[in-house]
């Protein structure tokens, strides 16, 4: 992606809404709320990113270098994966199951 947006899908929580709100070179920052929370988190610099992990329990997020290998999630889980690029775009992947 090269500009903000908005994901909605049902989370392990309920309703969720994935928002994208910049990206940049080297930057991504984003929102996420759902039935078990907020979170908000961002990745900055060259190679960076982040995981969000959302389940019935509740939610964590990792940030730093980009993760490497597609994200898989556990059964009733919702894996994100957000990494940055150079060019002012992110790469943004969700995992369900």
């Amino acid at each position: 992606m090269s500009q903000p947006l908005t994901v909605r899908f049902k989370g392990p929580g309920g309703p969720t809404t994935l928002s994208v709100t910049e990206v940049g070179p080297d930057k991504a920052e984003f929102t996420v709320k759902g039935g078990n929370g907020r979170s908000r988190a961002g990745a900055n610099g060259e190679g960076s990113g982040c995981v969000i992990v959302l389940s019935s329990n509740g939610s964590s997020t990792s940030c730093g270098g980009a993760p490497g290998a597609r994200p898989t999630a556990e059964p009733g889980t919702v894996v994100i994966q957000i990494a940055t690029g150079q060019d002012g775009t992110a790469i943004l992947q969700i995992a369900s199951r």
